[in-house]
C-alpha cells in the first residue's frame, strides 16, 4: 500500500465520521487491488477454483436429493411362491390379496409366461431350451395403492405377506432406490469433506497473500507506529482487502458453478431422456449464492485478521 494513501487515512481517519472512515478505506483497499491486477487476478482465480469445487459437489448432492426424494418408496412388492405351488392356490391368493384395502392391483405371472419373457430378453434362448424343467416359480406383482405408498407402510405390507402360505420370498423393488441414496450418502460426505479442505486453503490463500503484503511495507508500517497509529488503525485496510479477495473470488465461483450447471442440463436431459423423463439441474438458489458470498468474504476477513494481526505485533518502529 502507498504511503501516500496511508497518509491520507491517517490525516483524515479524525475527520471524518465512523462509516465514511471505513467507506474511503474499503474504496482504497479496493482501488489497491487494481493497481496490481495481473498478481492479484491469479490469486482470485486460485480463490475461486478452491471455492467452485465444493460449490459444484453441493449441487450433485442437492440434485440426488431432489430426484430421491420423489421416489421414498417403492411401486410394488414381487411376491414369489414355493416352486410347484399349484395355480388354483396361486389364483386363490391373488384373489384374496386383491381384497386388501392397501393394495390396487396383483398381477399373476406363471413360471412358463417368466421363461418367455426370459428368453426373450435374455438372448438365452437356446440355453433355455436345454433345461429339463422350469426352474422358475409363479409371480405375484403387487401394486400398494397411492395412500399406501409410504416406507412404512409398505413395509407393514411386506411383513404382512410374508406370513400367507406357499410365500417363499418377498422382494420390494427398491434396489436402485438403496443404491441412489448410497450415491447421494457419498456425495454429501465427499461434499463436505471437500468444502472443509477448500475452506481452509482459501483461507491459506489469502493469509499468505496479505502477509507479503506486509513484510513488502514493513518500512512504511514502522513509520506509521511513529506517528502513533495503533496496530488496529494499520489492520483495517489489509481487512478490507482480505474481504475483497474472499467476496470477489465467490463471485467468481458462483458463475463458474453457475456455467458448470447450464453445462451439464445438456447432458442430464440425454440421460432422462432415455428413461422418458424430465428432469433439470437446479443450481444455486438466492439464498444459497448469497451464503456462498457471505461466507468466502469472511473468510478473507478471517484470514487477513490471523495474519496481519500476527505480523504487525512483531513489527516495531526502530
Amino acid at each position: 500500500m502507498a504511503k501516500r494513501s496511508k497518509a491520507k487515512n491517517t490525516q483524515g481517519a479524525s475527520n471524518d465520521g465512523f462509516w465514511a472512515t471505513h467507506k474511503k478505506q474499503a474504496k482504497l483497499s479496493f482501488q489497491e487491488l487494481l493497481r496490481r491486477p495481473l498478481g492479484n487476478m491469479l490469486t482470485l482465480a486460485v480463490i475461486a477454483m478452491s471455492l467452485t469445487l465444493p460449490s459444484s459437489m453441493y449441487l450433485v448432492g442437492k440434485n440426488l436429493s431432489m430426484v430421491a426424494s420423489k421416489w421414498q418408496a417403492p411401486s410394488q412388492v414381487s411376491l414369489y411362491l414355493q416352486q410347484e405351488t399349484p395355480e388354483s392356490k396361486v389364483k386363490s391368493l391373488q384373489s384374496e390379496l386383491e381384497g386388501w384395502e392397501e393394495i390396487e392391483a396383483v398381477q399373476y405371472i406363471s413360471p412358463q409366461e417368466g421363461l418367455n419373457e426370459l428368453s426373450e430378453h435374455s438372448g438365452f434362448e437356446q440355453a433355455l431350451t436345454l433345461l429339463d424343467t422350469n426352474p422358475l416359480p409363479s409371480i405375484l406383482i403387487i401394486s400398494p395403492k397411492s395412500e399406501w405408498q409410504s416406507t412404512d407402510n409398505v413395509n407393514q405390507l411386506v411383513s404382512r405377506l410374508k406370513l400367507q402360505s406357499n410365500v417363499s420370498e418377498v422382494r420390494l423393488d427398491d434396489d436402485w432406490l438403496q443404491r441412489l441414496n448410497a450415491i447421494k450418502h457419498v456425495a454429501v460426505v465427499v461434499a463436505t469433506t471437500l468444502a472443509i479442505l477448500m475452506f481452509i486453503a482459501v483461507f491459506l490463500i489469502v493469509g499468505n497473500t496479505l502477509r507479503f503484503n506486509v513484510l513488502e511495507q514493513k518500512d512504511e508500517i514502522q513509520v506509521m507506529k511513529l506517528v502513533g497509529a495503533t496496530n488496529t488503525f494499520i489492520l483495517r485496510p489489509y481487512l478490507y482487502t482480505g474481504m475483497w479477495f474472499g467476496l470477489l473470488g465467490g463471485l467468481v465461483a458462483w458463475l463458474l458453478t453457475a456455467i458448470i450447471t447450464v453445462t451439464l442440463n445438456g447432458a442430464v436431459d440425454n440421460v432422462a431422456a432415455l428413461y422418458d423423463s424430465v428432469f433439470r439441474l437446479i443450481g444455486l438458489t438466492w439464498d444459497e449464492s448469497l451464503l456462498l458470498l457471505m461466507l468466502s468474504a469472511f473468510l478473507g476477513l478471517l484470514a487477513a485478521r490471523i495474519s496481519v494481526l500476527r505480523h504487525l505485533k512483531e513489527i516495531e518502529p526502530v
